[in-house]
């Protein structure tokens, strides 16, 4: 398989502005309720979704039955993709403006429009890329039952995926 050099630019690019965007959101969290974002990519191969929440544990136990009857059952599909990143971005961004250890950015329009405008450039990354996909998107909700919720977000091609963890952590 041939991979498109103009895509694997891309795919490093919205690695790395996730990366950067989600270390961001944790120097401004109080650091005990954080905000996270988290991105796996695959440009050559389609992920499934035991990849993203089945994990190799020393006996196993559970993990298959876990997935089956607590997070499949939170499968949503989604129509518009970019219209979700959108929500997504502003779920996050909600969850850290209350809970933050700088209260004064998100009092100044000038700091929230500076901020914005940092998650203008991460989402036009993951449109740019995925624009190029003739996609299939889905969604599961996973709620730790203590106040913590994370959305998995998994945008599919032929032979390709992304999935973005959006997570609002409560401790």
């Amino acid at each position: 398989m041939v991979i498109n050099e103009d895509e694997l630019t891309r795919t490093k690019l919205l690695e790395n502005s996730i990366s950067l965007f989600s270390d961001f959101m944790n120097v401004l969290s109080d650091g005990y309720n954080p905000t996270i974002l988290d991105i796996k990519i695959s440009i050559n191969k389609r992920l499934n979704d035991r990849d993203r929440f089945i994990f190799p544990s020393p006996n196993n136990i559970d993990t298959d039955f876990f997935f089956i009857n607590k997070i499949q059952p939170t499968r949503k599909d989604i129509d518009s993709i970019k219209e979700r990143i959108n929500e997504n971005f502003s779920w996050c961004l909600d969850h850290l403006a209350t809970f933050n250890k700088a209260p004064d950015i998100f009092k100044s329009n000038y700091h929230i429009d500076i901020l914005n405008q940092l998650v203008e450039k991460v989402k036009s990354n993951i449109f740019e890329l995925t624009d190029l996909w003739i996609v299939t998107s889905y969604e599961y909700l996973i709620d730790t039952k203590d106040g913590s919720l994370v959305r998995v977000l998994f945008i599919h091609s032929d032979n390709k995926s992304l999935i973005l963890d959006f997570g609002n952590y409560i401790h």
